[in-house]
């Protein structure tokens, strides 16, 4: 990934940190899971995800008023450059594709909305 501040590629995903899940603008309070690729696998990890997601369409199911979900944003701050670049602690990158598969996800979304009875209309662009 491009760095914000040298603009090299050099900017990585640290290896422990904060992910956040946030769907059609809404997160819950837990809406964020630990990573550790110190202490867990990408299976740990992904399993972490499922639960996560798991926790979000229970809590989503019980609006009165659901939106279809259309935009679901994975990111994280735990980032670092290379160069040693003092990185803004506002700048969020996104994970899909770097820690969560695209298709992975799209996967996981369906089957969790058809278990909670949800639609999704995912923007191609935002997910």
């Amino acid at each position: 990934m491009y760095c914000p501040i040298c603009l090299n590629n050099t900017l990585n995903v640290n290896s422990r940190g904060v992910v956040h899940l946030v769907v059609n603008g809404k997160k819950m309070d837990s809406g964020r899971f630990l990573f550790n690729f110190n202490d867990m696998t990408k299976d740990e990890f992904l399993q972490s995800f499922i639960a996560k997601i798991e926790s979000f369409f229970k809590w989503y199911s019980n609006f009165e008023n659901k939106e279809p979900i259309a935009v679901v944003e994975l990111f994280t701050n735990d980032i670092a450059c290379l160069d040693s670049c003092k990185i803004p602690i506002g700048h969020y990158v996104s994970v899909i594709d770097l820690l969560v598969n695209k298709e992975t996800l799209k996967s996981l979304l369906n089957e969790h909305a058809q278990k909670y009875q949800m639609t999704i209309e995912l923007k191609e662009d935002e997910t």
